[in-house]
């Protein structure tokens, strides 16, 4: 026997299909008479018709939430970066809020005040904190973990790379090529990072080990800003690269190889090389920090530091849900506080060559 349903029940009764649903649910957004209620309930038994039960609404899981700050987008290094974290922290069922600073710390201490009165149960620096004592001080409550950069006075768990060892390994390879003079582009060295003062010193080191003492020539950006909100729209770190690169031609230095503080300002002494005539790596060397995407499929490929991205994005996640599972952070002592050093690794790509016999000898065209 076919099953009744509600619009048999209203063609029984006189009424509409909707009528049959609100009386029948006991609905008060319509007021029915008292006869068309009647109808309506002697249809449905006579029909022997039942309302559908509802399906209960599944009850929502606690959403599990992680802060992320990050010092720029426009660097491909960072945007790499979250998209691993973010991937990862969803297979462990966490969320994941990301704040791009621009470098400001007003805007920074913003990010910070207006969702640490949320359900953020913890915080991953992808920089170091513009407001460090602060941030040991709420460690006590949400563990927070730094990724990329550590600093050892700093009672904060970090996931580092070896910066000093980064330099010396770019070193060590332009000396086997046989430059002996490199020019280190940078952006401001300075308190935002000490990534960039790192690798200098890195680099520096190498070289006086060969007995070389003024192998490195330290060239930064003048009357650029440190912003990514250039009048041209160019990522900030590309444009110094171009910008510096530019200035060095005009004085004609005397590196033959030029090592970008990372590889977004690379890329852009690759281009400037490139569009100024200049063969790379046959007149000049070029080499970078991070192995990017782009870094391999630029003409030629960027030779660069590995910097395990995807391993230490997971094991700064990783780290700080356990700190949080083991409940008061603050009952970690500081000599405990996790600090973890990977190991860089050399990848060389067609960027770097021997180095030219004689400067006077580079010709463009």
């Amino acid at each position: 026997m076919k099953k009744s349903t509600s619009q048999d029940v209203a063609k029984l009764a006189g009424v509409s299909q909707a009528a049959v649903s609100l009386i029948l649910n006991n609905s008060d957004k319509i007021a029915f008479s008292n006869e068309t209620k009647e109808r309506v309930f002697a249809a449905a038994q006579q029909l022997n018709y039942r309302v559908p039960e509802k399906k209960k609404p599944r009850k929502k899981s606690s959403t599990r939430m992680l802060l992320v700050l990050t010092p720029t987008l426009t660097n491909q290094y960072y945007a790499e970066l979250i998209q691993v974290i973010e991937d990862y922290a969803d297979t462990l069922d966490y969320r994941v809020i990301v704040c791009n600073t621009f470098r400001k710390p007003d805007l920074e201490k913003f990010y910070l005040d207006t969702f640490l009165s949320s359900q953020v149960e913890g915080i991953i620096y992808t920089f170091l904190p513009s407001f460090p004592r602060f941030i040991e001080q709420i460690m006590n409550s949400i563990p927070t973990v730094i990724i990329g950069e550590k600093q050892n006075d700093l009672s904060i768990c970090s996931i580092e790379l070896s910066n000093m060892n980064a330099g010396a390994m770019l070193a060590e390879h332009l000396y086997q090529l046989g430059h002996r003079k490199c020019a280190f582009v940078s952006t401001p060295l300075n308190q935002l990072t000490l990534a960039r003062e790192q690798r200098l010193e890195g680099i520096r080191r190498q070289f006086e080990s060969h007995g070389i003492k003024d192998g490195v020539d330290v060239l930064m950006a003048e009357g650029l800003l440190e912003s990514d909100s250039q009048d041209d729209g160019m990522p900030y770190e590309y444009s110094v690269g171009r910008q510096v690169t530019a200035n060095f031609m005009k004085r004609k230095g005397a590196a033959t190889a030029l090592v970008g503080v990372n590889d977004m300002t690379a890329l852009g002494i690759l281009n400037e090389l490139t569009s100024g005539g200049y063969r790379v790596p046959v007149d000049f060397s070029v080499c970078g920090f991070d192995n990017i995407f782009s870094s391999s499929i630029t003409t030629p490929g960027l030779t660069t530091i590995e910097h395990h991205l995807r391993a230490r994005c997971k094991a700064a996640v990783d780290m700080v849900i356990d700190l949080g599972h083991k409940g008061n952070v603050s009952s970690i002592p500081a000599p405990m506080v996790n600090k973890i050093e990977y190991t860089p690794q050399l990848v060389v790509r067609g960027s770097t060559g021997p180095a030219a016999a004689r400067k006077d000898e580079i010709t463009t065209g």
